[in-house]
């Protein structure tokens, strides 16, 4: 086990030398350990197993010197410590550069998912001057990595705490507060009133959560509900502006996202298409599917769905009434 480990450490090491020392160092049976991930913040790990009901001791030689949490696949419940100092206290990890705050302490998930780094360099690398929306914004890492190159960001979850996790993640990458907004609300309430105030934005990022829940106990699912968020998303767009968006449900597979978001999308022209991807870090199940979609390219841009929907009296594409009455939890199971 030592020995696969430490040739998977040596393979990411190039990772560290850009400015990254929160990563995944090992990813299961691409690295050939089947039963092991292990995600490593800043020095501090977090071991993730899937048939292991007790914890792999070896890896206790592996990080002698910091911190080791451990939660098995699945649980829900905090990752627990079983070696090193106790990380009571949230800590800064640095990604490309910027800082974020972790919490091993902060229940299901500890405030940036690593998976994403690759999207969100990308999406940094185009975001200069211009205005995004980020939705489903949890801890708002999207929003810093846009904000550090010159947008102005406007994040919306419906966790208090995850935006107040957000502002300090701005905060400890000196960006000034003021220039960004920080909403607390449902995305399908908020998206619709920018939609009527006519708000406009060159970006919009569309990250929803696997799972979810309104307080009448309906669920939020991918497969249904994405195309009625893909369309508000798009109302919101500039003519030439871009839209990302992700979903991490394993089930889900990539031909069948493609064909989601697509199908919300106006026409076959007018846009264009780009993959997203995981970090090289991530070796194992390619199970993230993203896109970035670049209006304008030579089409006519349409607002809405490209299916034969008419505009209301407002001008705009009318959202199903059975969409409006949600109130997802948008930060990703942790508790507002």
């Amino acid at each position: 086990m030592l020995e696969r480990l430490h040739a998977a450490a040596a393979r990411r090491e190039r990772i560290r030398q850009q400015g990254t020392d929160a990563l995944r160092l090992c990813d299961g049976a691409a690295d050939g350990l089947p039963d092991l991930e292990i995600d490593d913040f800043a020095g501090r790990w977090l071991v993730r197993t899937r048939m292991h009901r007790e914890f792999p001791a070896p890896l206790l030689e592996a990080n002698p010197a910091g911190s080791i949490y451990w939660k098995p696949l699945g649980e829900k419940a905090p990752a627990r410590r079983v070696a090193g100092p106790a990380q009571g206290e949230p800590f800064l990890v640095r990604e490309n550069h910027l800082r974020y705050w972790i919490d091993f302490t902060g229940g299901y998930e500890q405030g940036l998912f690593l998976d994403q780094r690759e999207n969100r360099s990308r999406l940094r690398q185009m975001a200069g001057g211009k205005t995004a929306l980020n939705t489903f914004a949890y801890t708002c890492a999207f929003g810093v990595a846009l904000a550090a190159s010159g947008a102005r960001v406007t994040n919306l979850d419906l966790s208090r705490s995850s935006l107040d996790w957000g502002r300090r993640n701005f905060e400890a990458n000196a960006l000034d507060l003021a220039a960004h907004d920080f909403i607390y609300g449902d995305c399908f309430d908020w998206m619709k009133r920018l939609q009527r105030q006519e708000r406009r934005f060159d970006m919009v990022i569309l990250d929803p959560p696997t799972f979810s829940r309104d307080r009448r106990g309906r669920v939020f699912q991918i497969e249904r509900d994405l195309p009625a968020l893909v369309t508000l998303a798009l109302s919101l767009l500039e003519r030439d502006g871009a839209l990302f968006v992700s979903t991490n449900l394993r089930k889900l597979r990539t031909a069948h996202f493609q064909r989601i978001v697509k199908g919300a999308l106006p026409g076959s022209t007018g846009w264009r298409w780009e993959d997203g991807r995981l970090p090289p870090d991530f070796t194992g199940e390619q199970y993230l599917k993203s896109a970035l979609i670049t209006l304008g390219g030579g089409g006519q841009r349409k607002r809405g769905p490209s299916r034969g929907a008419s505009r209301g009296r407002d001008g705009f594409f009318p959202v199903p009434a059975r969409y409006l009455g949600y109130r997802f939890q948008l930060s990703k199971f942790l508790q507002a």
